[in-house]
């Protein structure tokens, strides 16, 4: 089949638009799946003026390549890449493919107008742009190197930025400044400006999230590569927590980085009872975190979800007790009311509660209701059809 039939091509331009830059990617040839054959996607960054297209677009192609394989085709960059960012961007996709090749079915080949080998001038500003959520760990990560708490090991941080058009739909303004006020709190501590950026990017990606993530979020802070060198984003589950064909292990996150602008993951080797210990310093951002995706309010957390509790229980191994971030005490009830779909649910809150519990010695009647309920945890063998379709992109029933 010839290269037009096979491959989608995209093109890169740059425009202000009502106070701020906006850069905008125009796709042709996507599949039907996708919609129209030709589409454009913006990136915009609100109320800052004067952001050019970085000298090379290989964080824009990040993303975009795992969609390129999710729908099997190729991918045509009409504009200048980084020899180590299409490097890097082969490794990513061949990797995706390896472990997940029913999802990332084909091992997308990149071909760009023009591959250059480049590097940034000596003496340009080596600062970082560090992404935010408002939840734990990016949390963590911008207060750990904004507040230099690795001494000389720590990144300065000259903004912080959050997505709109990831969590909070495009069309939901409304959750998007909530979830924004609730982080200002932590911002403000960091001492540093809060940025936002609104893409509708995810119209094409919803199939490749949450894999897509961190490519992605390398796209929104390399806004700002010009006058920062470093993106900042934040680890998940922690190194020894396996999870390689899920989300976005911290290993594959550096593979977004490429010749102009490198994307280094924070907190790895932290445990969330860790990070909770170093972030008890500071009240302030404890009492604004929002973990909760699963309650109706985007501005508050719900308290009573998984993700709720095992947060809870994080906080209550760190010395923690009764945050104001959450409405309520933590009961008993909440840690029986506890559902699995299947046993690799269960073996997160082993991972990433009750294995920290053990190792501090923390006891206590909410230590004792957890190690009852884990002692139920259903099935006792691996769920491998749920393992599949979850890898799949769909829900386990």
């Amino acid at each position: 089949m010839s290269d037009a039939g096979k491959s989608i091509h995209v093109w890169f331009e740059a425009s202000e638009n009502d106070g701020g830059s906006e850069h905008r990617l125009v796709l042709e040839n996507l599949p039907p799946s996708l919609g129209p054959d030709r589409q454009t996607v913006f990136w915009r960054a609100v109320g800052c003026p004067g952001l050019d297209l970085p000298p090379v677009v290989d964080s824009y192609v990040c993303g975009l390549a795992l969609i390129a394989s999710h729908t099997d085709r190729d991918l045509v960059v009409h504009g200048p890449m980084s020899r180590a960012g299409l490097f890097n961007l082969g490794q990513l996709v061949s990797i995706r493919h390896s472990l997940n090749p029913w999802r990332f079915g084909r091992q997308t080949e990149v071909k760009a107008d023009s591959v250059v080998d480049l590097h940034r001038p000596g003496g340009s500003n080596n600062s970082a742009v560090c992404a935010v959520s408002g939840g734990l760990d990016s949390s963590f990560t911008l207060i750990r190197h904004a507040l230099k708490l690795d001494g000389a090991a720590s990144h300065a941080v000259s903004a912080a930025v959050m997505v709109h058009g990831f969590d909070a739909k495009l069309d939901q303004a409304d959750r998007f400044a909530l979830m924004k006020q609730r982080a200002e709190p932590i911002v403000k501590r960091a001492g540093v400006e809060l940025l936002t950026v609104v893409t509708d990017i995810r119209k094409l990606d919803d199939a490749c999230w949450p894999e897509s993530a961190i490519p992605l979020t390398a796209n929104a802070l390399a806004m700002f590569s010009k006058q920062n060198a470093v993106g900042l984003v934040s680890a998940g589950a922690p190194y020894n927590v396996l999870r390689m064909g899920l989300s976005h292990p911290p290993i594959f996150d550096s593979l977004a980085s490429n010749g102009w602008f490198t994307v280094f993951t924070d907190g790895g080797s932290f445990g969330r009872a860790d990070k909770f210990e170093m972030l008890k310093a500071y009240p302030e951002v404890i009492d604004a975190i929002k973990v909760c995706w699963e309650g109706p309010d985007p501005s508050r957390n719900c308290g009573t979800c998984k993700k709720c509790v095992l947060t809870r229980l994080n906080m209550l191994t760190a010395g923690i007790d009764d945050a104001r971030c959450f409405d309520t005490p933590l009961e008993e009830s909440m840690i029986r009311r506890l559902r699995w779909r299947d046993v690799y649910e269960a073996r997160d809150f082993f991972t990433l509660c009750w294995n920290e519990m053990r190792l501090r010695g923390t006891i206590g009647p909410m230590v004792d209701a957890l190690r009852r309920r884990l002692a139920m945890t259903p099935p006792r063998r691996p769920n491998v059809g749920g393992l599949l379709r979850r890898l799949s992109g769909r829900r386990a029933g």
